[in-house]
């Protein structure tokens, strides 16, 4: 079983962009193409793929050509970008036992080792869909399940 960190949303779309990157020489993908090579729900994804829309990272277009494209270069979409438009940023500023006054000021009992953890995920999630890309095309992940 696997970590439960991100949304299954969040998941889900990191992989329809990955996939959306890989294919860009289309000029649209369908959503149903994506829910189909990735064997996700198409109608959970349409949802969460008009909240990418509504955030400025996907351009939607309907028709029998229409699709999904990136409205912005792939190289300054980041995954945190993904997480903040579909699940916010509570990750990154909340405190991870729950505590409603944490702060540096008035920190829990593992606050101080949680900030580091923490900025090392948010260092994580800064990656961009380009550098992924990168990696897959040049092999260095060998275990993509897209």
């Amino acid at each position: 079983m696997g970590v439960k960190m991100l949304s299954e949303s969040v998941k889900d779309c990191i992989r329809a962009l990955i996939y959306l990157a890989i294919n860009q020489e289309k000029s649209y993908v369908s959503v149903k193409e994506i829910a189909e090579k990735l064997n996700l729900p198409f109608h959970y994804l349409a949802k969460n793929v008009q909240k990418l829309v509504k955030s400025g990272i996907l351009e939607s277009y309907r028709g029998p050509k229409g699709g999904i494209v990136f409205k912005q270069p792939i190289e300054s979409i980041k995954i945190i970008d993904i997480i903040k438009s579909l699940d916010d940023d509570r990750l990154f500023k909340s405190c991870i036992l729950g505590f409603e006054e944490c702060s540096d000021e008035n920190p829990c009992a593992i606050h101080n080792r949680w900030v580091v953890e923490r900025n090392h995920l948010y260092n994580l999630f800064n990656t961009s869909l380009k550098d992924i890309v990168e990696d897959i095309k040049q092999g260095r992940i060998s275990n993509v399940k897209l």
